[in-house]
């Protein structure tokens, strides 16, 4: 593993070069690209990028990146020793009358299922989370494939540009059957910048709503930042999802650090049958655009949510943590029973999570020399 990451970091200022230099459709949008587009006026929009609510700071001076490569050479147990175990749904049945199904796939790859429709939110299922291929691998799962299981799809929603995300191999395969996309400001130029039809996008600001296959979708806040090239930085929107279906009304945080948007969203658009918040991949120095576990405990309780899903974990490892340790330690704080924690591709309905609760990371053949 040391020698992988090593090698990889060193490569990565070459690779990502190469790639710049032909024009790789990986990076998206260009800056001239979206510079077409006027946000003058919107919620977030100021000086010429998007902003958060909360003063948000990114140590990203060269002293932090190193000090983050020695922590990632020291770091133990930061991806599973063995394949993870995965309980792939073998139907799409549709869901019956009254009841809403979620299926995680991994980080924070999700599909809801509601009055015949499918909806997927950020939806990266492929192999790698860098602009480069070396960086980033997704962790062995026991025969993982739903991309070949995933049938037409409704909608897609896009929470930011970031490539574990919004990743390109995974639109590819899924954009001739995709009818429509809901997105924050900015990520429609990468979308068309794609292929994707102009009349198949829809762009939403902070506290807009639209409809979708469905579903009422508004864009909240998040703490976070965006781009996808060093020239593009937070020149697009991130955003949280409120969902409102014909039987519950659900929360998709995307990436956030903690900070006073949970209480606001909660106060305006609460209270939320099921949240799904960001509690892992996170570090010291992105305190403030990454929660840790238990803050996505306290933001949980200001959604005023019922139960909640963990996301951004299960899928890579993006920080020098143990791989299974966001959920050790939400698990750990949860003094409300609230958590919920369901394998690779389980797929359970809104309203009885119950089933949710296995300890699978825990199970021999996962946690052996782990």
């Amino acid at each position: 593993m040391k020698p992988h990451w090593l090698v990889g970091l060193m490569l990565l200022p070459a690779g990502y070069v190469a790639r710049k230099l032909r024009n790789d459709p990986q990076f998206g949008a260009t800056l001239e690209d979206m510079q077409r587009d006027n946000y003058q006026g919107t919620v977030a929009w100021k000086m010429g990028r998007f902003r958060n609510l909360d003063k948000t700071r990114l140590q990203e001076d060269l002293g932090s990146l190193l000090g983050d490569l020695l922590g990632y050479l020291q770091a133990k147990n930061t991806q599973p020793s063995a394949p993870l175990p995965v309980a792939v749904t073998e139907t799409l049945e549709q869901p019956t009358h009254g009841e809403d199904y979620l299926t995680w796939y991994g980080h924070s790859a999700v599909r809801l299922e509601t009055a015949g429709r499918t909806i997927l939110i950020d939806p990266m299922l492929g192999e790698w989370v860098a602009p480069v291929p070396f960086l980033g691998h997704r962790f062995p799962y026991n025969d993982y494939h739903p991309l070949e299981s995933l049938g037409e799809i409704d909608c897609i929603l896009y929470s930011h540009d970031h490539y574990d995300h919004l990743d390109y191999d995974t639109l590819m395969a899924l954009k001739d059957r995709t009818k429509a996309f809901v997105v924050p400001l900015g990520i429609g130029a990468h979308l068309r910048k794609w292929g994707i039809p102009p009349e198949q996008i829809t762009e939403i600001d902070w506290w807009e709503t639209t409809r979708a296959a469905g579903v009422e979708i508004t864009a909240a806040p998040a703490r976070h930042f965006s781009g996808r090239s060093p020239a593009t930085r937070n020149k697009t929107l991130w955003c949280s999802f409120v969902l409102q279906t014909d039987h519950y009304r659900i929360f998709f945080g995307g990436d956030s650090g903690y900070g006073r948007h949970f209480a606001e969203i909660g106060a305006r658009l609460g209270p939320f049958a099921l949240t799904m918040l960001d509690c892992g991949q996170y570090h010291d120095r992105w305190k403030n655009v990454h929660m840790q576990p238990e803050e996505a405990l306290k933001a949980h309780a200001e959604l005023k949510g019922g139960s909640l899903l963990p996301i951004h974990w299960g899928g890579f490892s993006l920080s020098d943590h143990p791989w299974a340790e966001p959920i050790v330690r939400i698990l750990a704080a949860d003094e409300e029973q609230v958590v919920i924690s369901p394998m690779i591709g389980q797929r359970f309905a809104v309203g009885n999570p119950a089933p949710c609760r296995e300890r699978w990371w825990e199970w021999e053949e996962v946690a052996r020399n782990t």
